[in-house]
């Protein structure tokens, strides 16, 4: 990282902490530059203004959540692979609690434009749950209903889970977390899998080892992709 390139992050670090500490309207520049120790002038050499600092933060937060979701192989036990995901997305969480508390608490409400992009994120993520969701009930691992409805409840749920982990002084302990959250899917989402394991089973009995449907490459099957 060249010199540059720290004085940035090292601006864009204390700036988190600031919006995280006074909320977005409440932060100043001048809190910004005196939490980082540079010089005003010195902030504007890298960012137009609070706002296109806040909106770098929020993008480059908002693309660790993108990167930790993984698909569901069903061709695997679920249940570990359910488990892995859940820590991911806890871990980039609780790893970054300030911004945690930016995105769930702070972030809604700033201005239209603003709003827009955060509904459009939003929407985004929301279709990519409701494509899994619908796929997995193909498969016998999710139980029937709206794909929308369950989306909009897991989302809502761990939301505020987080929320509160985040706003909380206490230890946390993420993998009790973890199970926690994999019980209440377990109970209201997700089904036994016998099915699945049984149809996988029966297909490939059928065709020759490494062979599709009618001849082709058999391709790996996963949610949502």
């Amino acid at each position: 990282m060249t010199d540059r390139e720290a004085r940035r992050q090292q601006i864009l670090d204390r700036a988190r902490d600031v919006f995280a500490r006074r909320g977005y309207h409440q932060a100043k520049i001048d809190d910004i530059v005196a939490a980082a120790g540079v010089a005003r002038g010195t902030f504007y050499l890298y960012f137009q203004d609070k706002r296109a600092i806040f909106e770098e933060l929020f993008r480059r937060f908002w693309q660790k959540i993108v990167v930790s979701m993984a698909r569901i192989d069903v061709e695997r036990p679920v249940e570990p692979q359910v488990l892995a995901q859940i820590r991911r997305i806890l871990d980039v969480f609780l790893d970054d609690p300030a911004m945690a508390k930016i995105l769930l608490s702070d972030a809604a409400g700033l201005d239209a434009e603003f709003d827009r992009r955060l509904l459009a994120f939003a929407s985004d993520a929301a279709k990519l749950l409701e494509d899994a969701l619908r796929e997995g009930q193909d498969w016998g691992l999710v139980k029937p209903g709206s794909p929308s409805v369950l989306g909009f409840f897991l989302v809502g749920g761990v939301k505020e889970v987080l929320l509160q982990m985040v706003r909380s002084s206490m230890p946390i302990d993420r993998e009790a977390t973890t199970r926690d959250i994999y019980a209440v899917l377990a109970r209201g989402i997700l089904v036994e899998t016998p099915k699945v394991k049984a149809r996988a089973a029966a297909a490939g009995a059928k065709r020759p080892k490494g062979v599709g449907a009618k001849g082709a490459p058999k391709r790996k099957k996963t949610l949502a992709g």
